[in-house]
Protein backbone atom coordinates (compact mmCIF):
# COMPACT_ATOMS: atom_id res chain seq x y z
CA UNK A 1 0.00 0.00 0.00
CA UNK A 2 1.36 3.43 -0.93
CA UNK A 3 1.79 5.83 1.97
CA UNK A 4 0.58 9.39 1.78
CA UNK A 5 2.99 12.22 2.32
CA UNK A 6 1.90 15.39 4.12
CA UNK A 7 3.41 18.86 4.25
CA UNK A 8 2.59 19.99 7.80
CA UNK A 9 4.82 23.05 7.71
CA UNK A 10 3.50 24.43 4.44
CA UNK A 11 0.89 27.11 3.98
CA UNK A 12 -1.29 24.72 1.97
CA UNK A 13 -1.51 21.10 3.12
CA UNK A 14 -2.70 18.64 0.51
CA UNK A 15 -2.05 14.88 0.64
CA UNK A 16 -0.69 13.28 -2.52
CA UNK A 17 0.47 9.82 -3.32
CA UNK A 18 4.27 9.76 -3.10
CA UNK A 19 5.67 11.03 -6.38
CA UNK A 20 8.63 12.84 -7.88
CA UNK A 21 7.27 16.33 -7.14
CA UNK A 22 9.42 18.29 -4.73
CA UNK A 23 10.00 21.72 -6.29
CA UNK A 24 7.50 24.44 -7.09
CA UNK A 25 8.00 23.90 -10.81
CA UNK A 26 7.43 20.16 -10.50
CA UNK A 27 4.20 20.72 -8.57
CA UNK A 28 3.11 23.28 -11.17
CA UNK A 29 3.79 20.87 -14.02
CA UNK A 30 1.86 18.18 -12.16
CA UNK A 31 -1.06 20.59 -11.84
CA UNK A 32 -1.01 21.28 -15.59
CA UNK A 33 -1.00 17.53 -16.25
CA UNK A 34 -3.98 16.96 -13.95
CA UNK A 35 -5.82 19.96 -15.35
CA UNK A 36 -5.41 18.48 -18.83
CA UNK A 37 -7.11 15.33 -17.52
CA UNK A 38 -9.94 17.48 -16.09
CA UNK A 39 -8.99 16.36 -12.58
CA UNK A 40 -9.47 19.87 -11.25
CA UNK A 41 -9.56 19.07 -7.54
CA UNK A 42 -6.15 17.40 -7.58
CA UNK A 43 -4.83 19.99 -10.04
CA UNK A 44 -5.82 22.74 -7.62
CA UNK A 45 -4.02 20.92 -4.81
CA UNK A 46 -0.88 20.67 -6.95
CA UNK A 47 -0.94 24.37 -7.83
CA UNK A 48 -1.39 25.26 -4.17
CA UNK A 49 1.57 23.08 -3.25
CA UNK A 50 3.59 24.94 -5.90
CA UNK A 51 2.56 28.24 -4.32
CA UNK A 52 3.47 26.98 -0.85
CA UNK A 53 7.01 26.43 -2.10
CA UNK A 54 7.18 29.69 -4.06
CA UNK A 55 4.90 32.38 -2.69
CA UNK A 56 5.28 34.66 -5.75
CA UNK A 57 4.52 31.96 -8.32
CA UNK A 58 2.24 34.12 -10.45
CA UNK A 59 1.26 31.51 -13.06
CA UNK A 60 0.33 29.04 -10.33
CA UNK A 61 -2.08 31.60 -8.86
CA UNK A 62 -3.78 31.95 -12.25
CA UNK A 63 -4.07 28.22 -12.80
CA UNK A 64 -5.36 27.69 -9.26
CA UNK A 65 -7.95 30.42 -9.76
CA UNK A 66 -9.01 28.85 -13.06
CA UNK A 67 -9.50 25.50 -11.34
CA UNK A 68 -11.52 27.17 -8.57
CA UNK A 69 -13.90 28.56 -11.17
CA UNK A 70 -14.32 25.09 -12.66
CA UNK A 71 -14.99 23.73 -9.16
CA UNK A 72 -17.48 26.54 -8.42
CA UNK A 73 -15.27 27.92 -5.65
CA UNK A 74 -15.73 31.47 -6.81
CA UNK A 75 -14.60 33.36 -3.70
CA UNK A 76 -11.38 31.34 -3.69
CA UNK A 77 -10.97 32.02 -7.40
CA UNK A 78 -11.13 35.77 -6.81
CA UNK A 79 -8.56 35.59 -4.00
CA UNK A 80 -6.11 33.62 -6.13
CA UNK A 81 -6.62 35.47 -9.40
CA UNK A 82 -5.97 38.83 -7.74
CA UNK A 83 -2.46 37.58 -6.95
CA UNK A 84 -1.73 36.75 -10.57
CA UNK A 85 0.42 39.41 -12.25
CA UNK A 86 0.04 39.11 -16.04
CA UNK A 87 2.43 40.83 -18.44
CA UNK A 88 1.32 40.34 -22.08
CA UNK A 89 -2.09 41.71 -23.03
CA UNK A 90 -3.32 38.19 -23.79
CA UNK A 91 -2.60 37.20 -20.20
CA UNK A 92 -4.29 40.35 -18.90
CA UNK A 93 -7.34 39.34 -20.94
CA UNK A 94 -7.35 35.86 -19.43
CA UNK A 95 -7.15 37.25 -15.90
CA UNK A 96 -9.97 39.74 -16.49
CA UNK A 97 -12.21 37.13 -18.10
CA UNK A 98 -11.69 34.67 -15.26
CA UNK A 99 -12.33 37.35 -12.64
CA UNK A 100 -15.35 38.56 -14.58
CA UNK A 101 -16.76 35.05 -14.54
CA UNK A 102 -16.11 34.68 -10.80
CA UNK A 103 -17.85 37.96 -10.01
CA UNK A 104 -20.75 37.06 -12.33
CA UNK A 105 -21.27 33.80 -10.49
CA UNK A 106 -21.08 35.67 -7.18
CA UNK A 107 -23.80 38.07 -8.41
CA UNK A 108 -21.37 41.00 -8.13
CA UNK A 109 -22.43 42.81 -11.27
CA UNK A 110 -20.38 45.99 -10.99
CA UNK A 111 -17.08 44.15 -10.53
CA UNK A 112 -17.91 41.65 -13.27
CA UNK A 113 -18.67 44.47 -15.71
CA UNK A 114 -15.39 46.22 -14.87
CA UNK A 115 -13.36 43.07 -15.52
CA UNK A 116 -15.08 42.18 -18.78
CA UNK A 117 -14.73 45.77 -19.99
CA UNK A 118 -11.02 45.60 -19.16
CA UNK A 119 -10.83 42.80 -21.70
CA UNK A 120 -12.90 44.72 -24.25
CA UNK A 121 -10.49 47.63 -23.86
CA UNK A 122 -7.67 45.36 -25.01
CA UNK A 123 -9.57 43.07 -27.38
CA UNK A 124 -12.84 44.68 -28.54
CA UNK A 125 -14.00 41.53 -30.35
CA UNK A 126 -13.36 39.03 -27.56
CA UNK A 127 -16.33 36.66 -27.53
CA UNK A 128 -15.87 35.54 -23.93
CA UNK A 129 -16.02 39.09 -22.60
CA UNK A 130 -18.91 40.08 -24.89
CA UNK A 131 -20.96 37.07 -23.80
CA UNK A 132 -19.96 37.70 -20.20
CA UNK A 133 -21.20 41.28 -20.31
CA UNK A 134 -24.42 40.16 -21.96
CA UNK A 135 -25.00 37.58 -19.23
CA UNK A 136 -24.34 40.07 -16.43
CA UNK A 137 -26.72 42.64 -17.90
CA UNK A 138 -29.34 39.96 -18.65
CA UNK A 139 -29.29 38.01 -15.41
CA UNK A 140 -28.06 40.36 -12.69
CA UNK A 141 -28.24 44.01 -13.70
CA UNK A 142 -31.52 43.46 -15.63
CA UNK A 143 -30.41 46.02 -18.21
CA UNK A 144 -31.98 44.50 -21.30
CA UNK A 145 -30.78 47.12 -23.77
CA UNK A 146 -27.14 46.50 -22.86
CA UNK A 147 -27.73 42.74 -22.76
CA UNK A 148 -29.04 42.83 -26.34
CA UNK A 149 -26.13 44.99 -27.48
CA UNK A 150 -23.46 42.67 -26.12
CA UNK A 151 -25.19 39.44 -27.13
CA UNK A 152 -25.55 40.76 -30.68
CA UNK A 153 -21.86 41.70 -30.76
CA UNK A 154 -20.87 38.31 -29.37
CA UNK A 155 -22.79 36.51 -32.10
CA UNK A 156 -21.32 38.76 -34.77
CA UNK A 157 -17.73 38.32 -33.61
CA UNK A 158 -17.78 34.75 -32.28
CA UNK A 159 -20.94 32.99 -33.41
CA UNK A 160 -19.66 29.43 -33.08
CA UNK A 161 -19.11 29.76 -29.33
CA UNK A 162 -22.11 32.06 -28.89
CA UNK A 163 -24.82 29.58 -29.91
CA UNK A 164 -25.86 28.95 -26.28
CA UNK A 165 -26.97 32.59 -26.00
CA UNK A 166 -29.42 32.39 -28.94
CA UNK A 167 -32.26 31.62 -26.54
CA UNK A 168 -31.47 34.50 -24.21
CA UNK A 169 -31.36 36.95 -27.10
CA UNK A 170 -34.63 35.55 -28.43
CA UNK A 171 -36.25 36.02 -25.04
CA UNK A 172 -34.99 39.60 -24.90
CA UNK A 173 -36.35 40.35 -28.38
CA UNK A 174 -39.74 38.99 -27.34
CA UNK A 175 -39.63 41.13 -24.21
CA UNK A 176 -38.94 44.16 -26.41
CA UNK A 177 -41.76 43.13 -28.78
CA UNK A 178 -39.22 42.65 -31.59
CA UNK A 179 -40.94 39.47 -32.73
CA UNK A 180 -39.38 39.20 -36.19
CA UNK A 181 -35.92 39.37 -34.64
CA UNK A 182 -36.98 36.85 -32.01
CA UNK A 183 -38.17 34.38 -34.65
CA UNK A 184 -34.94 34.63 -36.63
CA UNK A 185 -32.65 34.01 -33.65
CA UNK A 186 -34.87 31.33 -32.08
CA UNK A 187 -34.92 29.38 -35.34
CA UNK A 188 -31.13 29.39 -35.05
CA UNK A 189 -31.47 28.23 -31.45
CA UNK A 190 -33.49 25.24 -32.61
CA UNK A 191 -30.85 24.40 -35.21
CA UNK A 192 -28.34 24.45 -32.36
CA UNK A 193 -30.48 22.29 -30.05
CA UNK A 194 -33.68 20.85 -31.48
CA UNK A 195 -34.56 19.02 -28.26
CA UNK A 196 -34.86 21.99 -25.92
CA UNK A 197 -38.52 22.63 -25.09
CA UNK A 198 -37.80 26.16 -23.84
CA UNK A 199 -36.58 27.23 -27.26
CA UNK A 200 -39.83 25.96 -28.78
CA UNK A 201 -41.96 27.72 -26.16
CA UNK A 202 -40.31 31.06 -26.85
CA UNK A 203 -40.51 30.64 -30.61
CA UNK A 204 -44.18 29.64 -30.35
CA UNK A 205 -44.84 32.79 -28.33
CA UNK A 206 -43.18 34.97 -30.98
CA UNK A 207 -45.31 33.38 -33.71
CA UNK A 208 -48.42 33.86 -31.54
CA UNK A 209 -47.66 37.56 -31.19
CA UNK A 210 -47.25 37.77 -34.97
CA UNK A 211 -50.69 36.12 -35.31
CA UNK A 212 -49.09 33.22 -37.17
CA UNK A 213 -51.02 30.67 -35.18
CA UNK A 214 -50.31 27.54 -37.20
CA UNK A 215 -46.57 28.12 -36.90
CA UNK A 216 -47.06 28.87 -33.22
CA UNK A 217 -48.98 25.65 -32.60
CA UNK A 218 -46.37 23.60 -34.45
CA UNK A 219 -43.66 24.85 -32.11
CA UNK A 220 -45.80 24.62 -28.97
CA UNK A 221 -46.89 21.06 -29.77
CA UNK A 222 -43.23 20.17 -30.20
CA UNK A 223 -42.39 21.82 -26.87
CA UNK A 224 -45.08 19.73 -25.16
CA UNK A 225 -43.89 16.55 -26.86
CA UNK A 226 -40.40 17.25 -25.51
CA UNK A 227 -41.69 18.12 -22.04
CA UNK A 228 -45.19 17.03 -21.04
CA UNK A 229 -44.98 19.44 -18.08
CA UNK A 230 -44.36 22.46 -20.32
CA UNK A 231 -46.46 25.07 -18.54
CA UNK A 232 -45.67 27.80 -21.04
CA UNK A 233 -46.24 25.42 -23.92
CA UNK A 234 -49.79 24.71 -22.75
CA UNK A 235 -50.50 28.32 -21.78
CA UNK A 236 -49.39 29.76 -25.12
CA UNK A 237 -51.25 26.98 -26.93
CA UNK A 238 -54.37 27.99 -25.05
CA UNK A 239 -53.84 31.59 -26.15
CA UNK A 240 -53.65 30.46 -29.76
CA UNK A 241 -56.99 28.66 -29.45
CA UNK A 242 -58.56 31.71 -27.85
CA UNK A 243 -57.21 33.92 -30.63
CA UNK A 244 -58.71 31.59 -33.26
CA UNK A 245 -62.02 31.35 -31.37
CA UNK A 246 -61.70 27.65 -30.54
CA UNK A 247 -63.26 27.62 -27.10
CA UNK A 248 -63.52 23.85 -26.76
CA UNK A 249 -59.84 23.34 -27.52
CA UNK A 250 -58.95 26.19 -25.17
CA UNK A 251 -60.94 24.51 -22.37
CA UNK A 252 -59.10 21.24 -22.96
CA UNK A 253 -55.82 23.12 -22.51
CA UNK A 254 -57.17 24.77 -19.35
CA UNK A 255 -57.86 21.40 -17.70
CA UNK A 256 -54.39 20.13 -18.56
CA UNK A 257 -52.72 23.34 -17.39
CA UNK A 258 -54.68 23.27 -14.14
CA UNK A 259 -52.83 20.07 -13.22
CA UNK A 260 -49.49 21.82 -13.75
CA UNK A 261 -49.96 25.42 -12.66
CA UNK A 262 -53.23 26.60 -11.14
CA UNK A 263 -52.28 30.28 -11.37
CA UNK A 264 -51.57 30.14 -15.11
CA UNK A 265 -54.70 28.07 -15.60
CA UNK A 266 -56.72 30.72 -13.79
CA UNK A 267 -55.32 33.42 -16.07
CA UNK A 268 -56.21 31.33 -19.09
CA UNK A 269 -59.75 30.76 -17.82
CA UNK A 270 -60.22 34.50 -17.37
CA UNK A 271 -59.42 34.95 -21.04
CA UNK A 272 -61.67 32.04 -22.05
CA UNK A 273 -64.57 33.60 -20.13
CA UNK A 274 -64.18 36.78 -22.17
CA UNK A 275 -64.59 34.92 -25.45
CA UNK A 276 -67.75 35.73 -27.40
Amino acid sequence: MNRKIFFPTLLFIFPFIISAQSTAKEWYNKGIELKGKQDYERALAAFKNAISKKADYSEAYYQAGWCCNELEKYEDAVDLLKKYIPVPNADKKNKSNQLGFSYYKLQRATEAIIEYKNTIGLFPNDGIALRGLGNVYYEIAEDHDNAIEYFEKAIKEDEEDSKPIYYKLGWLYNDKEQYEDAIKILLKAIEYDSEDSGYREELGYAYYQKEEYEFALTQLNKAISLDDASKLGYYYKGLCFIATNKKGEAMSIYYKLKELDSDSAGELMDKINKMK
